[in-house]
């Protein structure tokens, strides 16, 4: 061994390598060749100043040359008699050292160094070999997933209605408008209008509004969503070509600008002394919002409960104001606008609870924005088992890990960026990886999947493969998202559908405050919530729903109905003259006996709603349609407002 340690020091390797493989001691299966041996030698040799300088002898010329390589080739050689002749472990890492330290620059001005490009080799490590959790895993790799929590509502889901009553359209959707909210509303708007008055502001003339005429002005509101014209002057126009007569034969076009004007959701005198604490932490942004926003929140989330899968969402209210909580979205349609968070059901585009984005929280919880909106929506009252889907905006480890701790869970697309994302690299999805490759990564209960640029976070899911298609070459390949992916995809669809209903029946009409811009848009999430639970009370006793534009429709003269009963048939239809009640017997061919039983029919209206069939002899002249008209049983009346005549085929 006395050997082994001389070779640590490169002057003496270079004097004393004449060694042989088959010294005790010596380990053949630690050591190198001989080929390997003489080339690292040569190196050593070469480029060491101290080996040459010991190495080398001045002829009479003044010229250096090397000498003793030859002799020191032609030992090694000799003793090195074979290929297999091999150094031990400590050798061959004595002599890399000692070509390390000469390939360093010479200080005593020996030949240059030349620079040698080492190869880089990437190496696994032990701990993230196969079988470690830190790896990226295949899509065919066994996986042990936790059990989701079991779903437990607090209701049962679907709407909370009385099972007994009959609900109109209008009982529907003054269900998010109470009695009492309206009254408030209406108790403002005076108060303002009259405190305008007082200024002396040029102000149209003003007569104190109350319930009825509230509801007047709000069918007048969902009308325009339906029928849109240029200008708001052209509903009352004389001119034929833009005129709606309907409006004008419910409220004045002053009258109806005039409630537009004063509208107010909460008491002036509140809102100025709200406004003296601007700068300070009492002040609140939305006060002149707050108190209407807070009944409309507990009304959609009494008259409905979710089902288990739910959906969180960012919606935008366009609007080109620069007042308010005004906000640029970026990737939305509308460029600027008042920004919701909207948490809806998955199955039917219910919005269940909403939130307006007011700026920075004046209770955050240090975690971020995005899970402080996400914990307050997801309300404790739902119960247990129930699974959000969100998006990249929302998802983070640490909010889904809270809720799973609260018996909810979570999956979403996320940023490889977030806080949380594993940071592991062996065996993970890179450009060169095959089409529809898999990857996934469970860190306990939380699993992380990757599937072409799609990033994937999910409590409740296993990693597993999607369907099978051939190929060209008859090869089985995964082309189909996996399964986690398809069902975040099909689940997120609900708030598409609650977004399509809102467009609609949107009002498109712009103000100048920024309050009225979201009071007309919490007009259109109540319209929609009301047709989501006609819609479904019509499924539960098997009735065929109306479509959105039909219940639309009826809606707006079931609310103008109240203040103008006696106009609604006549307004139902620009037809309405030619829909008269006429017998289906003719007169003359008739006996005198049986003219009040002759030709008599099943009532369509009686039919179609009470599931009953009751005789008539009257029908509608231009719909063609067995109505009954009597005083008790006015079916004629009631079909005409309730449908359009152009779908009264469908019927039959």
């Amino acid at each position: 061994m006395q050997r082994s340690q001389d070779l640590r020091d490169p002057g003496l390797c270079a004097q004393g390598l004449h060694c042989d493989s088959t010294e005790p001691g010596h380990s053949p299966s630690t050591g190198m060749k001989s080929a390997e041996k003489t080339f690292l030698l040569h190196r050593l040799t070469l480029y060491n100043p101290p080996l040459r300088a010991q190495n080398t002898q001045t002829d009479r010329s003044g010229q250096q040359r090397a000498v003793g390589e030859s002799d020191r080739h032609a030992d090694l050689s000799d003793s090195d008699s074979s290929d297999n002749d091999l150094l031990s472990s400590d050798e061959e890492e004595a002599i890399s050292r000692g070509i390390d330290a000469s390939l360093e620059s010479d200080p005593e001005g020996g030949l240059p160094c030349p620079s040698v490009k080492r190869r880089r080799v990437s190496v696994t490590p032990a701990s993230l070999q196969e079988g470690d959790p830190n790896r990226w895993r295949d899509a065919g790799e066994n996986e042990s997933a936790p059990v989701p929590p079991r779903f437990t509502p607090r209701r049962v889901p679907g709407p909370q209605l009385d099972a007994m009553r009959n609900y109109s359209h209008s009982d529907l959707f003054l269900l998010f408008f109470s009695r009492a909210g309206i009254q408030k509303i209406c108790c403002h708007t005076n108060k303002q209008a009259g405190k305008r008055r007082a200024k002396g502001s040029k102000a149209r003339p003003w007569n104190a509004i109350g319930k009825e005429q509230f509801c007047v002005f709000l069918a007048l509101v969902l009308y325009m969503g339906l029928v849109r014209l240029p200008a708001l002057a052209d509903y009352w126009s004389e001119d034929s070509f833009f005129g709606a007569p309907f409006c004008g034969q419910l409220m004045s076009r002053n009258a109806f600008l005039g409630v537009l004007w004063n509208l107010r959701l909460s008491d002036p005198e509140a809102d100025e002394e709200n406004e003296r604490k601007r700068g300070t932490p009492d002040y609140d942004p939305l006060w002149k919002l707050q108190p209407f926003l807070n009944d409309l929140q507990a009304s959609c989330k009494a008259q409905y409960h979710p089902n288990q899968n739910l959906s969180l969402d960012e919606r935008t209210v366009a609007a080109k104001a620069s007042i308010g909580p005004n906000q640029s979205p970026g990737d939305e349609p509308a460029k600027w606008g008042y920004k919701l968070f909207v948490l809806a059901d998955s199955l039917s585009g219910y919005s269940w609870n909403f939130e307006v984005y007011a700026g920075k929280r004046r209770q955050a919880s240090g975690k971020g924005l995005s899970y402080d909106i996400a914990t307050s929506l997801m309300d404790l009252s739902l119960g247990s088992g129930y699974r959000l889907y969100c998006g990249s905006f929302f998802t983070s480890p640490v909010l889904f890990r809270d809720l799973l701790s609260k018996e909810m869970g979570a999956c979403g697309t996320i940023r490889e960026c977030r806080r949380g994302y594993p940071a592991t690299k062996p065996n993970g999805l890179d450009r060169k990886s095959p089409r529809g490759t898999v990857k996934w990564l469970r860190q306990e209960e939380v699993l992380f999947l990757k599937w072409s640029d799609v990033s994937l976070c999910t409590t409740f899911h296993k990693a597993q493969d999607g369907r099978k298609i051939k190929s060209r070459d008859g090869t089985g390949r995964n082309a189909s998202p996996p399964a986690p992916i398809q069902d975040y995809n099909r689940r997120t669809r609900g708030g598409d559908q609650s977004n399509q209903l809102l467009d609609g029946c949107s009002v498109p009409r712009e103000t100048n405050r920024w309050y009225k811009t979201l009071f007309f848009r919490f007009v259109d999430i109540a319209t929609a919530n009301s047709f989501i639970l006609h819609r479904e009370i019509c499924e539960q006793f098997g009735k065929q729903p109306d479509t959105q534009k039909m219940f639309l429709r009826a809606l707006v003269f079931e609310l103008a109905g109240e203040l103008y009963p006696l106009q609604t048939t006549s307004l139902a239809s620009p037809y309405a003259m030619q829909h008269l009640p006429e017998p289906l017997a003719r007169a003359d061919a008739t006996a005198r006996r049986s003219k009040a039983t002759r030709g008599r029919q099943s009532c369509v209206y009686c039919r179609r709603t009470e599931g009953k069939q009751i005789k008539t002899p009257w029908q509608c002249r231009s719909c063609d349609v067995p109505l009954c008209a009597i005083v008790d049983r006015n079916c004629f009346s009631k079909w005409h407002r309730r449908f359009l005549p152009s779908q009264t085929d469908s019927f039959w």
